[in-house]
């Protein structure tokens, strides 16, 4: 099917209806009256300046790409309309609810307000949209809405030019194009209803938060109704509460101000007797601002002012940074890096632009190798190859998006995950010295493309907080005892009970040596407890293993009595919101002989290490877990207790009355932690030297989920026995 034809019929699996009509006609359909004699459509359409929420309609629409949370004004629709600690749009997007084909529409109920109604229109993957794309989604957009008869009246924004994907007057010109296609079809469409058919829609109501860009807006849209006559543009600009000015554009307004003052002065008599009334006023207003400037530029300054007055302010654009977000919260960077053919599919999504999708080619052999060296690093390799992954995988213009100006999200699949991507190091242009990874100075989390729809697990607002701790739970007469996994659960229980958080701590198996306040870390009790009692934080420390060799894919944790693997925990009414696994690879299921915390290992047994944690990852969050936070190789156990004790005091920082943070935050001060004191741990083979796995275990841990959710909801509660 062309892309250009596609509409909302060719988006649904069952025969068109009047909400959504069918393609266009064929040989057997009645021949349509003449152009000239099919009743004419048209709409209204309003520039308003204001918040999106505010503008009262039948129903408020905004765009959506797929498997991205909702920013901006989508994520002020999602506030309007959700109650509760979670709103409803992130949720859907976050368990995969939401196709977001380009064109497609996903409707979602008000509670209350001017809202009646909101919904989302599917803008296609990040990367993909483009000015065609975005015609489609318009006519698409209006069809629907024409179809569904009881909608009078829409509010919606500028979709497409959020980011700065595309500038405000491509998206202008798609919206009129699109919006007359869909005129044109509505109109054939009626030719034949009876009188008392539904009426059409007649107003619809474009909302721009930003006063400046909502001006722009009104030029282009008038301009391109010209060609468009069905489309009606009103003259005026109309406003709506909660419109801002950002300092872009309020950098535009001053400098505007300031030319009509340059203009006033160069154009007034020269003696003050042939001077109207004022002129001397904007000559000494001017001269008052220009007396702040040092005085080479200050005549330059003057000159360039007097130029820019010819142009209308709406032609102007600046850019300051930090950009000021209106909607509120700052929007991270989302990197899309999905495997293709012979390389990788790169997209991105900034608060300043989106990249679009570009096929970046990979030699596979060089970066297998790049991949096992820096999974458990040698000191030489973590000092050095960093930059190399940066360099070799990441175009150039992707390097320039990432810094710590925001917080950076990678989605991913199951290939490009094997990727240590916690080692890319930002460019560092005009430093006078090396700063700390990018990892460590701002939050970096992964999302995980998948092809199912997760379960809702997320917790009640206002329960309490439990937590099920798990340490070494291998087979001893098997070799599979980890003493560092035992002193790791024993100080993860350890710092929740200081913060007054209630856990349940199992270690050791049923034939091992019993600890103080202890159970046995059977297979069996610990899948009973979980049933039990709602946890929604599980920490484990021992074993990992997979097998993908087969026909069916083993996955999970090492018990003396079996695996206990993300398929049990997918039985449980409310799996797990949050799993934390320190969960080194365990070759001896799998026949192998790896050495523990051997650096330099066999090429294969190094990239089975890489694939264990999004193996591991894959499996959980198909159970319904919303975050997976693992360790991409032995971390030393004193790293190991250092990062759990620094992730659980930010984590649950609200519990105590400190400052919120979100899940992402809690990693990056446990990342930053441990990079602050890897000087401490030395090995023991060198003296004097630092310890090779950990010099690099701040980057060992991989987080996968929405770094910006909270934990601040859930309450202090009694020990669940």
């Amino acid at each position: 099917m062309d892309a250009a034809t596609v509409k909302i019929s060719d988006l649904l699996d069952r025969p068109p209806i009047p909400a959504n009509p069918g393609p266009a006609a064929g040989p057997d359909t009645p021949a349509q009256p003449p152009p000239d004699t099919v009743p004419t459509r048209s709409l209204t359409v309003t520039v308003v300046w204001g918040d999106l929420v505010e503008q009262p309609a039948d129903v408020h629409l905004a765009g959506h790409y797929q498997d991205v949370a909702p920013a901006a004004a989508e994520l002020a629709l999602d506030h309007a309309i959700s109650s509760g600690p979670h709103n409803v749009i992130t949720e859907h997007t976050r368990h995969g609810w939401i196709d977001a084909a380009l064109g497609e529409v996903t409707y979602f109920p008000a509670r209350s307000g001017t809202i009646r109604s909101a919904a989302v229109i599917g803008m296609g993957r990040l990367g993909t949209f483009t000015e065609r794309r975005s015609v489609q989604l318009y006519e698409s957009l209006l069809t629907e809405l024409l179809g569904l008869g009881h909608v009078r009246t829409a509010a919606t924004v500028l979709i497409g030019s959020g980011a700065g994907n595309l500038q405000v007057p491509q998206v202008a010109r798609a919206m009129i194009g699109g919006f007359g296609a869909a005129l044109r079809g509505a109109a054939g469409a009626r030719v034949g209803m009876p009188d008392g058919a539904p009426a059409a829609l007649t107003d619809v109501y474009v909302v721009e938060i930003d006063r400046l860009r909502a001006a722009q807006l009104l030029r282009a849209l008038a301009e391109e109704t010209r060609r468009v006559p069905a489309v009606h543009v009103t003259t005026a600009l109309a406003s709506a509460p909660g419109g801002g000015l950002s300092r872009s554009s309020a950098a535009v307004y001053a400098v505007t101000g300031l030319t009509r003052l340059a203009r006033a002065a160069a154009t007034a008599p020269a003696t003050a007797a042939d001077a109207p009334a004022g002129g001397n006023g904007d000559g000494a207003a001017l001269a008052g601002v220009l007396a702040a400037l040092d005085p080479e530029v200050r005549e330059p300054i003057r000159r360039q002012l007097v130029r820019l007055a010819e142009l209308d302010f709406t032609d102007l654009a600046l850019s300051v940074r930090p950009s000021t977000d209106l909607y509120g919260g700052s929007m991270p960077v989302r990197i899309s890096v999905l495997s293709g053919d012979g390389g990788f599919r790169w997209a991105a999504l900034t608060e300043r632009a989106t990249v679009p999708e570009r096929q970046v080619p990979v030699d596979a052999d060089l970066l297998r190798q790049l991949v096992a060296r820096l999974t458990g690093p040698t000191l030489d390799d973590a000092a050095t190859l960093p930059d190399l992954l940066s360099r070799l995988v990441v175009p150039l213009d992707f390097q320039r998006l990432i810094s710590d100006e925001a917080s950076l999200e990678l989605e991913l699949d199951r290939e490009t995950a094997a990727v240590p991507w916690e080692f890319l190091t930002d460019l560092q242009e005009g430093a006078s010295e090396p700063r700390p990874p990018l990892a460590v100075r701002t939050p970096l989390a992964r999302r995980l493309r998948t092809g199912y729809a997760r379960v809702a697990t997320d917790s009640r607002a206002g329960e309490p907080l439990r937590v099920l701790v798990i340490g070494d739970p291998g087979d001893p007469e098997k070799g599979m005892q980890l003493r560092g996994a035992r002193e790791e659960a024993k100080a993860v229980h350890e710092v929740l009970q200081q913060l007054g958080v209630q856990s349940r701590l199992f270690i050791g198996a049923a034939n091992a040596l019993r600890e103080p306040d202890a159970e046995p870390a059977t297979r069996l009790d610990v899948l009973r407890t979980l049933l039990r009692g709602d946890y929604q934080i599980v920490h484990y420390c021992g074993h990992g293993t997979f097998d993908d060799s087969g026909t069916v894919r083993r996955s999970g944790w090492v018990f003396a009595d079996g695996l206990l693997s993300a398929q049990e925990l997918a039985q449980l009414d409310r799996p797990p919101r949050m799993v934390v696994a320190n969960a080194c690879w365990s070759a001896r299921l799998d026949g192998g002989a790896e050495a523990p915390g051997a650096t330099g290992a066999d090429p294969a047994v190094a990239e089975r290490r890489a694939t264990l944690i999004p193996s591991l990852a894959d499996e959980f969050l198909r159970a319904g877990v919303t975050h997976y936070i693992g360790a991409g190789w032995q971390v030393p156990d004193q790293q190991g207790i250092g990062f759990a004790r620094t992730f659980y005091t930010e984590l649950l920082a609200p519990l105590v009355g400190r400052a919120p943070g979100g899940v992402g935050d809690a990693v990056k001060a446990a990342r930053e932690q441990m990079f602050k004191t890897r000087d401490l741990h030395r090995s023991d083979t060198a003296p004097g030297t630092p310890e090779p796995l950990g010099w690099s275990a701040w980057a060992a841990y991989q987080h996968y989920g929405d770094p910006a959710d909270e934990f601040g909801s859930a309450t202090l509660g009694e020990s669940p026995r």
